[in-house]
C-alpha cells in the first residue's frame, strides 16, 4: 500500500504531459533546443557504457535519449510518469527498429523499475519536477537499484549559488531560450520559474552525497548543470 504522504509525481506541474497533442508540441520545441547526438555522446561517456552494459533512464519523455544510448548497450529501460510520452517514444522505437529497449510507466518515486540493478541511471530535466524533500528520496532510490560502483548522469536546471541579483539572473536565462527557441517556450521557462521546483546548486549536491554519489564531474553548459557521479559503497 503506497503511504499517503508520497509526493504523487504524477501531479502535473508547469507543461501538461497528459495531451499528446500538447507532448507532440512541447516535443518540436525541445528538438530546437536540443542537439541529441551530442546529448547521447555525453551521457554514454559519463556512464562508460559497454555494449552489455544496462541502463535505466527516468523522466525519458518522448525517447530520443533512450534510443540514442540503445545503439551504445545491451539494453535501456526507459520510464515515464506521462502515457503520452510514453506511447511517443514507443512509436518512435517502432518506427527506427529499436528492439533492446523498454518503455514503462514510472518516475522518480513511483512505478516501474528495472528487474534487477544496472550499471547505469540518466536522467534529464526530471528531477526539478519534484520539491526538495523528494529529490533527496528520489535520488536514495536510484542509487539502490545501480550495481556497486554504478554511475548516474544527471543533467537538470540547477541555480548556481552566490548569484547577487537573481532577477538580473533569470532574466538573462529567459532571454537565452526566447533567442534560441522563441517566445512560447520562454514564457514556459518564466513558468517553470515561479512553479516549478529546481533547486540551488549547493542544495542539490549535498543531496547527491546523502544518497551516496560521490561527484566525479560538474559540467554547466548555459543553464542546465550535469553531473556525473559514482555509487559510493558504506
Amino acid at each position: 500500500m503506497r503511504n499517503l504522504w508520497v509526493y504523487d509525481e504524477r501531479r502535473q506541474v508547469g507543461t501538461d504531459y497528459t495531451d499528446e497533442a500538447r507532448v507532440r508540441e512541447y516535443d518540436a520545441g525541445m528538438q530546437r533546443l536540443r542537439n541529441v547526438p551530442q546529448e547521447v555522446d555525453r551521457a554514454a561517456q559519463a556512464l562508460s557504457l559497454s555494449s552489455v552494459a544496462t541502463v535505466w533512464e527516468i523522466g525519458c519523455g518522448t525517447g530520443e535519449l533512450a534510443l540514442g544510448l540503445a545503439a551504445r548497450c545491451g539494453h535501456v529501460y526507459a520510464t515515464d510518469v506521462s502515457p503520452a510520452m510514453i506511447g511517443l517514444a514507443r512509436r518512435n522505437a517502432a518506427e527506427r527498429s529499436v528492439e533492446n529497449i523498454t518503455f514503462e510507466e514510472g518516475g522518480f518515486l513511483s512505478g516501474y523499475t528495472p528487474p534487477g540493478p544496472v550499471h547505469g541511471a540518466v536522467s534529464q530535466l526530471t528531477l526539478h519536477h519534484l520539491p526538495d524533500l523528494w529529490k533527496l528520496t528520489a535520488l536514495r532510490r536510484t542509487a539502490r537499484h545501480l550495481r556497486p560502483n554504478g554511475r548516474l548522469f544527471l543533467r537538470d536546471i540547477v541555480y548556481p549559488s552566490g548569484v547577487p541579483d537573481y532577477d538580473a539572473y533569470f532574466a538573462g536565462l529567459i532571454a537565452a531560450v526566447r533567442s534560441a527557441a522563441g517566445d512560447e517556450l520562454a514564457e514556459e521557462t518564466v513558468a517553470h520559474i515561479r512553479e516549478e521546483y529546481s533547486t540551488f546548486a549547493w542544495v542539490l549536491e549535498e543531496m547527491l552525497k546523502q544518497a551516496g554519489f560521490g561527484i566525479v564531474d560538474r559540467v554547466t553548459d548555459r543553464f542546465t548543470t550535469s553531473y556525473t557521479c559514482i555509487r559510493q559503497e558504506g
